[in-house]
């Protein structure tokens, strides 16, 4: 499972590698990117950067016992974006992120499709949940065109804005997929 590449008819989701630091950099140190992120700082900090890839590369070595997965997106071998399920050892969440020329283009609701199918499909979860800030529709739509269901409000941490801002939580079953 190690060498995971899921296609879609447009993109390509795949692990991370060393040598996507320098565009991550440029598409993460894009504030209207980065603010709508929890863990992302800004500016974007190039170690922290590193020190991610790194670690989200190790995960896929033991992906079964990973507390996280990330893909990296590619689209015609550029990067364009991330996802990343996190707390796989309970209910994963799925969060994902698009550089800004790529907006609306509908490329991230076709690589999340593509990873909730591939989790399911080599899991046994039995439900995922998304949280979107109140403030990013885009997401939320996202989330809602998986077949995403509402289930309360939270808090969601900024590392980029320096606090908690409100948030949608959502989840989708196996089911409903």
């Amino acid at each position: 499972m190690s060498d995971v590449e899921i296609r879609t008819q447009r993109l390509a989701l795949r692990r991370p590698r060393p040598q996507d630091l320098e565009r991550c950099a440029e598409l993460l140190g894009d504030y209207e990117v980065a603010r709508m992120l929890s863990r992302v700082p800004y500016p974007y900090d190039i170690e922290l950067g590193r020190r991610f890839i790194t670690s989200a590369m190790a995960n896929w070595s033991d992906p079964v016992g990973a507390e996280e997965l990330s893909f990296h997106v590619d689209r015609d071998g550029e990067m364009v974006g991330g996802l990343s399920f996190k707390e796989l050892q309970e209910t994963p969440k799925i969060g994902y992120w698009l550089g800004r020329p790529y907006w609306g283009k509908g490329f991230i609701s076709e690589a999340a499709g593509a990873a909730v199918a591939w989790l399911f499909g080599n899991t046994g979860h039995e439900r995922i949940v998304c949280e979107a800030m109140t403030e990013n529709p885009a997401s939320l739509k996202v989330a809602e065109k998986l077949g995403f269901r509402v289930i309360g409000e939270v808090g969601c941490a900024s590392v980029s804005r320096g606090g908690t801002v409100p948030a949608i939580r959502t989840e989708l079953t196996r089911t409903d997929f």
